[in-house]
């Protein structure tokens, strides 16, 4: 992966060339030489969010499997005895 780096003004100057370049490579954007953003592929951009999807999938699966492991020798009465517990000492979400 070949990153390249563009001025703002550069950006705004030559908008159709730069993005044109963003097909094959992710472009950052650097404000006054700072790096401020980074402009992707519409097709990176969906592998990422997928990845982030996947990632976030193992880790809810993770928990929830912890909570069972920790969990089995709890009968279904006393659950939902704290889950009832729980709803009614909880903050309001008003």
């Amino acid at each position: 992966m070949n990153t390249q780096m563009v001025s703002v003004t550069d950006l705004q100057r030559n908008s159709k060339k730069v993005l044109d370049s963003v097909t094959s490579n992710p472009l950052i954007i650097l404000r006054d030489s700072v790096p401020e953003a980074v402009i992707v592929s519409m097709e990176e951009y969906k592998r990422l969010a997928n990845l982030e999807k996947e990632l976030l999938k193992k880790e809810v699966f993770s928990i929830l499997n912890d909570l069972a492991e920790k969990n089995k020798h709890t009968s279904l009465e006393e659950l939902d005895k704290d889950i009832e517990y729980a709803k009614k000492h909880a903050p309001s979400r008003n």
